[in-house]
């Protein structure tokens, strides 16, 4: 909408010009988010994920590009993710009176661990939108999980040499998402 600013009152043509001020600003945050503005519609920002620490410009950025460079810039969400599959497999372990050491923890997840850090950063669960919000989580892992368990139950069963039974399918199914989405 055109102004004519000749017939404003001063404090109009101020209140104006603080108007337009307010809005270069806030076109200037939004292209800096990445948005195209009305001068750039055109134009295109690459997708970064911030990595925030909760202290004022203490922000990093993070280009997530889904494949295993994800998991080195997202390392502590490998660290903990590993763990929750060790948990799984100590669990396991412990619910069928096998011996309890790390070790054997550890050597009964590797299958699982193995296929998740194969192919879950090619289906996100290491991008930022995976993590953006705690609700999203449960949602935006799925993929991952729905791929790279089986991956795991495969490997699994190729090392044993024997398929698992189906009701062992179905808890290593159900425990692993929920370890992997609360923890």
């Amino acid at each position: 909408m055109l102004v004519d600013e000749s017939k404003l009152s001063a404090s109009e043509v101020e209140r104006l010009a603080w108007i337009k001020k307010l809005s270069t600003e806030a076109d200037e945050i939004v292209r800096s988010a990445g948005f195209p503005t009305e001068e750039t519609e055109e134009s295109f920002k690459e997708i970064v994920d911030t990595d925030w620490s909760g202290q004022s410009g203490a922000e990093r950025m993070i280009t997530s590009s889904n494949n295993w460079s994800d998991l080195a810039n997202r390392w502590q969400l490998v660290i903990g993710d590993t763990l929750a599959l060790i948990l799984f497999a100590a669990i396991g372990r412990s619910n069928h009176a096998e011996d309890g050491s790390l070790f054997d923890a550890i050597q009964t997840a590797a299958p699982f661990i193995l296929g998740w850090l194969a192919t879950a950063p090619f289906l996100g669960a290491f991008s930022g939108n995976a993590t953006a919000t705690k609700n999203g989580v449960f949602l935006s892992i799925l993929p991952a999980w729905a791929v790279s368990i089986p991956v795991g139950l495969g490997l699994r069963s190729v090392l044993k040499g024997a398929v698992p039974p189906t009701p062992f399918i179905v808890v290593s199914m159900v425990a692993t998402y929920i370890l992997l989405a609360v923890w």
